[in-house]
């Protein structure tokens, strides 16, 4: 797999972050092999915090019309269940370091089973801490819809890690649409980065003929878009891994893009929409940058002064161009 490296800064004491731009199949072996190698390139070159995208284990779920009770696909997730990959995850466990030369932080999305419950949910591997204490997870709050038919909702509770390097919140994917979650990380939580591990689609169509306007792929569009914007809007540092490539059994083709924004809401680099790739920054100054960020435009601070939680208090739609009625 390809390794794209870049230097944000010479100082060694900021973090070195690696993204996988990871292509899965339904094979748990498989992937749990692939992604054992990328740990391994990750202690080699001197990362120190690893993000995997949403699902690295299992892939991701499909419709298989020829089974309505989606035997092969329940099978699948309860292989991937972060119970049965224990030896595999404390291997990386017990791999880490907690002295800012190493590898000190794996991110990762799994499936979890919990009193025969199934959340798609996401864990931090580091050192100091267990990461099965529900404490250091997050389960996905909202599913699109084939996801409803094999996992249940996660709660309201957020994940936020304080870490040496600044603060980290998590998003698992279609959570990315929903702007009020990355706010309260922003603003509530105060967040630097905001991680967002992914299995996000490539095509859809969006066509305006008369403008000369076409895509047909919109949701690679909507990625793209809404990872500069949750980063512009809220002033943190958007880090997102997504899956790349043509699901296996059922043809959906993930947008990959996986990358780095700055608080400015500019990309600083992205990886592959076609290819499994890896991108490596150096020195990726959180905290200091984000605090230049909002030298010159400091949203946080106008937010907290004007806005005000808008109670439902209903619409009444005021008609603007009234038509004649007709005589009764």
């Amino acid at each position: 797999m390809r390794l794209i490296e870049r230097n944000f800064s010479d100082r060694e004491e900021f973090p070195s972050i690696l993204i996988v731009n990871l292509h899965t199949v339904p094979d748990v072996e498989k992937n749990l092999a692939v992604m054992e190698r990328i740990v391994e390139t990750a202690h080699r070159k001197g990362a120190n915090i690893l993000i995997f995208p949403e699902l690295a284990v299992t892939g991701y779920v499909w419709d298989d019309p020829e089974d309505p009770e989606d035997r092969d696909v329940w099978e699948l997730l309860r292989q991937g269940d972060n119970e049965r990959i224990a030896p595999f995850i404390n291997r990386i466990h017990g791999s880490l370091c907690n002295d800012r030369k190493g590898l000190e932080y794996v991110f990762f999305n799994t499936v979890r089973i919990k009193d025969g419950t199934f959340f798609n949910s996401t864990f931090v591997l580091h050192p100091g801490i267990d990461y099965t204490d529900e404490e250091y997870i997050y389960d996905k709050k909202f599913l699109p819809g084939i996801e409803n038919r094999f996992f249940s909702p996660g709660s309201d509770r957020r994940l936020t890690i304080r870490t040496k390097w600044g603060t980290f919140g998590f998003l698992v994917c279609y959570d990315l649409c929903f702007v009020e979650l990355a706010r309260m990380y922003a603003l509530e939580d105060r967040a630097d980065a905001i991680v967002t591990m992914a299995h996000w689609r490539s095509e859809a169509v969006r066509e305006y003929p008369r403008m000369n306007v076409m895509t047909d792929h919109y949701y690679g569009f909507l990625w793209d878009i809404m990872n500069s914007s949750k980063a512009a809007y809220n002033q943190v540092w958007s880090l997102a891994a997504n899956a790349v490539g043509p699901h296996p059994l059922s043809g959906s083709y993930f947008w990959g893009g996986s990358g780095i924004w700055a608080p400015s809401g500019m990309p600083l680099i992205q990886a592959s929409n076609i290819t499994a790739e890896m991108v490596l920054v150096r020195n990726l100054d959180l905290q200091g940058q984000r605090s230049r960020e909002r030298d010159d435009f400091d949203y946080s601070i106008d937010f907290n002064r004007f806005y005000n939680r808008i109670d439902d208090a209903g619409s009444h739609p005021v008609d603007c161009d009234p038509h004649e009625q007709d005589e009764p």
